[in-house]
C-alpha cells in the first residue's frame, strides 16, 4: 500500500502473508510488503497492534526501528 507516511525499516525483512488491516480475507494474501513505521501515531498504534496480532516474526525489531526513531513511546 501506498501511504505517505509509512517509513521502510528493512530492504530484507517483510511482513508475513496477510490480509488484514489492507483487505478482506478473500483472494491473494499480501505477501511482499517491506517491514515498515508510521510517522503518525494513530497509525503506528494501529500497525503495531495488527503487527502483534498476526504475530509478525519482524515485531520486536519494527518496535526497536519505531524507537530509534523516535515514533513509538
Amino acid at each position: 500500500m501506498n501511504i505517505r507516511d509509512k517509513i521502510k525499516v528493512s530492504d530484507i525483512r517483510c511482513c508475513p502473508p496477510h490480509y488484514l488491516p489492507h483487505k478482506f480475507p478473500v483472494g491473494e494474501k499480501v505477501c511482499d510488503e517491506p517491514c515498515h513505521v508510521h510517522k503518525v501515531t494513530l497509525r503506528m498504534k494501529h500497525h503495531c497492534f495488527f503487527c502483534k496480532f498476526l504475530k509478525c516474526p519482524n515485531y520486536k525489531f519494527m518496535i526497536l526501528k519505531a524507537k530509534e526513531m523516535s515514533l513509538e513511546k
